[in-house]
């Protein structure tokens, strides 16, 4: 679960704007009338709990950030073998590079990704809250790797974590880099991925 805690006022009110940015509404375009009415709230209900509305903006991606970790981890668990885990997390990162509705879409879409950056990075509580899940994620999914057999716990957890990374941040300059992995198929692409990982840490 998310370690950010929300009232339940607050909640309808980031999910009013979350469910705008999924209807297809552009985040930095919308009234404060429109979030009101999405959330179901009057509007000045919105400044009792959020002083602007780039306030409402920043904390509903940054719910949505969360949510999305959320399915991760449900998605992770619910898989048994250590390579379905990892192949699971590496078709979230295709879906949310497909879908033009995820968080980092919608910011790449609108050019607001440096802003909301510099925004997060202000943020420590968020930006460690999200970074430390992730970060706990990996760690799981080591642990079970380890456990199985399928990897060898035999490294510092500063180099698995790197090993983790990198095979993922590979995997991700494939998506997003296609033309220069000419002949190169999604499904090598994972195999690929996971092959760093076996090679890694064995």
């Amino acid at each position: 679960m998310s370690e950010i805690k929300y009232s339940e006022k607050e909640k309808a009110i980031l999910n009013g704007m979350i469910n705008l940015i999924k209807s297809g509404a552009n985040p930095y375009l919308v009234k404060v009338s429109d979030i009101a009415k999405s959330a179901g709230v009057g509007k000045g209900t919105i400044y009792d709990y959020f002083q602007t509305k780039e306030e409402v903006i920043l904390k509903a991606m940054l719910l949505n950030i969360s949510n999305e970790i959320d399915l991760l981890a449900k998605r992770i668990d619910a898989k048994s073998r250590f390579k379905e885990k990892y192949y699971e997390v590496l078709s979230s990162i295709v879906e949310n590079l497909q879908n033009k509705f995820s968080t980092f879409n919608i910011l790449i879409s609108s050019g607001k990704l440096p802003e909301f950056k510099d925004n997060h990075m202000q943020g420590n509580h968020h930006c460690s809250s999200h970074r430390n899940r992730i970060e706990a994620i990996i760690d799981q999914l080591l642990s079970a790797g380890y456990k199985e057999g399928a990897i060898k716990d035999i490294e510092s957890k500063a180099y698995q974590r790197m090993v983790m990374n990198g095979s993922l941040f590979a995997f991700g300059n494939y998506l997003t880099m296609q033309k220069h992995y000419p002949g190169i198929s999604l499904q090598e692409a994972m195999d690929y991925s996971y092959k760093i990982i076996m090679k890694s840490l064995n």
